[in-house]
């Protein structure tokens, strides 16, 4: 072969490689040494954001490369999910290609996970160092780091809440659906109240259900549910958020449904005033119910808008952790890197899929950028406000019992709010339905702080 045809040869394998570079390193790849990469979730989102964004996984096929992806899919309600993946983390498996390789958290019980080393992989390991998270917003970070400083899970998103209303009622109740007129009528929880009593008086309803105010109230108190020393603590805003949703009840400002229920789907095209909620809950329920026909009343897209409501809160997001087991940490890593923080990739979710993402750098020049906008929300930038209730999280209540303790504080207030059990017998009920979830709390007592007092309560 003359020194032409060499050079020719050389250059196309040069250019060849280039390409293969260009398109994405991992479509060509083959991962060693795992052949199955199993993914513990809840539901579908994870895999539809995997097809979106990373473009190694095929979704027809389940593969990356040549590794299988195996979805392992469990319900996320009555600690199913917990149990399960509780379960498969702890098996000693002879064959590596059943060991879970990524599991996915909630804020609930993220606290569980990144305390069991025994579980999850340290981020270290898999070569994604604190250095790497700079930008996620703290809490993010915070949450998923053990009682040693080592990082465990990493976030795509941060889930800062709003009060997303309807622009039509607003303008028909209050005069104007402009964001800053809007917020002067529920920017403390005096005035909300009073403003539910105009939508009533108007024929409209303020909340679609029982539980949507929940979420706020336990985003301002104090202390975990469980203190350090063992007995449960229920602090004052969790009183008065009994107390004002009972009122609410008492007086028609909502309907009696709850997360999630069918009814409570329908009032997002209803007569309903408001929800709370993060960028997640825009993508996922309101703006898909929005505009189902199957629930009856009208199509309510283009007629939202959001404003900071009476308080910053937080409800949920998700987290990607390693199983400790994993013998895909290459693989486990690229996804972690490529969903959670390539700033192109980051980017693409906010202006595209409506996700808050977590990356301060990259959410604080969207909340500025003027023409940006959804068109869910009339064409509102939403990610001003959204920040400005980011900046405000905090996570000093936030505990490993928290998935448990939620869902029996709601089952059983909502026999009290619908007067089927007096207040005295929702906490009897929801103390005992807590010491049959976790045995390990059976004899904790209630504390309670009122005024600075701090005292027992006698259940």
């Amino acid at each position: 072969m003359d020194i032409m045809a060499k050079h020719k040869k050389y250059t196309l394998m040069t250019v060849v490689l280039l390409l293969i570079c260009a398109c994405g390193f991992y479509v060509y790849k083959n991962f060693m040494p795992g052949r199955i990469l199993n993914i513990y979730c809840w539901d579908n989102s994870f895999r539809e954001l995997l097809a979106k964004h990373y473009p190694a996984y095929n979704p027809e096929t389940e593969m990356i490369g040549n590794v299988k992806v195996r979805w392992v899919v469990v319900p996320y309600t009555n600690h199913v999910y917990q149990h399960t993946l509780d379960k498969a983390l702890q098996m000693d498996n002879l064959n590596s290609n059943d060991n879970v390789d990524i599991f996915l958290t909630e804020s609930d019980y993220i606290r569980k996970y990144a305390e069991a080393e025994d579980v999850s992989m340290a981020l270290d390991k898999l070569g994604i160092e604190e250095k790497d998270l700079r930008d996620a917003f703290v809490y993010t970070r915070d949450l998923a780091t053990d009682s040693n400083g080592r990082l465990r899970g990493v976030s795509w998103q941060a889930a800062p809440s709003v009060m997303i209303y309807r622009r039509d009622i607003a303008k028909r109740v209050l005069g104007s659906d402009e964001p800053a007129v809007v917020q002067k009528h529920v920017q403390t929880w005096e005035a909300f109240e009073k403003t539910a009593a105009l939508m009533k008086q108007a024929g409209y309803h303020m909340l679609p259900g029982y539980m949507d105010t929940y979420r706020v109230y336990w985003a301002g108190v104090e202390k975990p549910w469980i203190a350090p020393e063992g007995y449960f603590v229920i602090d004052p805003h969790m009183e008065e958020w009994i107390r004002q949703t009972q009122r609410f009840e008492a007086n028609g400002y909502n309907y009696p449904y709850g997360l999630w229920e069918t009814n409570w789907n329908r009032q997002v095209r209803g007569d309903s005033f408001c929800y709370f909620g993060p960028a997640w809950l825009i993508k996922h329920a309101l703006i898909p119910l929005s505009r189902d026909e199957n629930l009856g009343g009208t199509d309510t897209y283009g007629k939202w808008g959001v404003c900071h409501g009476p308080e910053a809160s937080f409800w949920g997001g998700t987290w990607i952790f390693a199983g400790s087991k994993t013998d895909n940490q290459e693989l486990v890593a690229d996804i972690m890197r490529t969903i959670c923080l390539d700033k192109q990739v980051l980017t693409e979710m906010a202006k595209t899929d409506a996700e808050f993402v977590n990356d301060r750098q990259i959410m604080s020049r969207l909340a500025a950028d003027k023409s940006y906008g959804m068109d869910f929300l009339a064409g509102q930038n939403p990610y001003g406000i959204m920040m400005d209730a980011a900046q405000s999280i905090h996570i000093s209540q936030i505990s490993s019992y928290d998935q448990g303790i939620h869902e029996t504080f709601h089952n059983c207030f909502r026999i009290y709010f619908d007067g089927r059990l007096p207040r005295e017998g929702a906490w009897q009920k929801f103390m005992a339905n807590v010491w049959h979830i976790y045995p390990e709390l059976q004899g904790a007592f209630f504390s309670y702080k009122t005024d600075g007092a701090e005292g027992e309560m006698d259940y």
